[in-house]
C-alpha cells in the first residue's frame, strides 16, 4: 500500500508562497511607519545642576613674639660704719673656683699588676685542689697611708699571696685596688703566715687571694 501526502501538509510545495507573503507584509509595515513618522527628532535631556561656590578664608599670618628681657636685679646697699664708703656702693660679683684647692684625682686602677712574683705559677696549687686548707696563724693589718686618708680614699685591695711548703709568703701580686694603697698592702701581706697546705698527705705550694679593707673611721 502506498502512502500519499495531502497537498495541504506538503511543506515543500507551500514554503515559497509563505516566504514571499511574509516579505510583502514586512515591506508594507515599514512603508506605513515611514508615512506616519517622516522625521524623528531625538532631544537630549539636560539635567539642572546647582553651581558650586568656593569661598576662600583669609587666615592671618602668625608672628613669633619674643619675651621682654627680665628687669635688672635690685641693688643691695652695703651697711658699713666707714664714712668713706658711699651710700650707693654695692657688692661686686666674685667668681669662686671651688676646684682650685682640691688635689688631683688618683690614678686609674690597673688590674693584674704583677709585683714581685718568683717562680712559675704552674708550681702553685689552688684551694680547690687541697685536701687540707691552710689556716692563717699570723695576720698583719696595713697602715692607712696619710695621703689616702687626706683624700678620703676607701676601698678594698685584693692581694694574691704565693705560699711555700712551710706556709710562708714568698711573693705577692696586687689583683685590684687603689694604687695609693698598694705599697702598704704589700708590706703587710708578706708578713702573713699560714699552716702548710696539704695535698696527697704532703705539703705543697699554694696561691691564695686575700682582701684588705680600708675604711676611714
Amino acid at each position: 500500500m502506498r502512502l500519499r501526502k495531502y497537498p495541504e501538509a506538503d511543506l515543500k510545495r507551500t514554503y515559497g508562497k509563505v516566504m514571499w507573503t511574509c516579505v510583502g507584509v514586512s515591506a508594507l509595515a515599514h512603508l506605513l511607519i515611514l508615512v506616519a513618522y517622516p522625521s524623528i527628532e531625538v532631544k537630549a535631556y539636560a539635567k539642572s545642576q546647582e553651581p558650586i561656590i568656593i569661598q576662600l578664608e583669609q587666615i592671618p599670618e602668625t608672628k613669633q613674639q619674643r619675651r621682654p628681657p627680665p628687669p635688672p636685679r635690685p641693688v643691695v646697699p652695703i651697711i658699713s660704719d666707714n664714712p668713706d664708703v658711699p651710700d650707693d656702693a654695692t657688692i661686686e660679683t666674685t667668681d669662686f673656683d671651688f676646684l682650685a684647692d682640691l688635689a688631683p684625682p688618683p690614678a686609674l686602677i690597673e688590674f693584674d699588676e704583677v709585683v714581685e712574683v718568683e717562680g712559675e705559677e704552674a708550681e702553685y696549687a689552688e684551694l680547690w685542689m687541697l685536701e687540707q686548707k691552710p689556716v692563717a696563724t699570723k695576720e698583719v693589718s696595713p697602715e692607712y697611708p696619710r695621703r689616702a686618708r687626706e683624700l678620703k680614699i676607701e676601698g678594698t685591695v685584693v692581694v694574691e699571696m704565693y705560699l711555700n711548703e712551710r706556709g710562708k709568703v714568698d711573693s705577692v701580686r696586687i689583683i685590684s685596688g687603689n694604687p695609693l694603697l698598694h705599697e702598704v698592702t704589700k708590706k703587710a701581706a708578706v708578713q702573713w703566715e699560714f699552716t702548710p697546705a696539704m695535698q696527697n698527705d704532703r705539703p705543697v705550694r699554694l696561691k691564695v687571694a686575700v682582701p684588705f679593707s680600708f675604711e676611714i673611721e
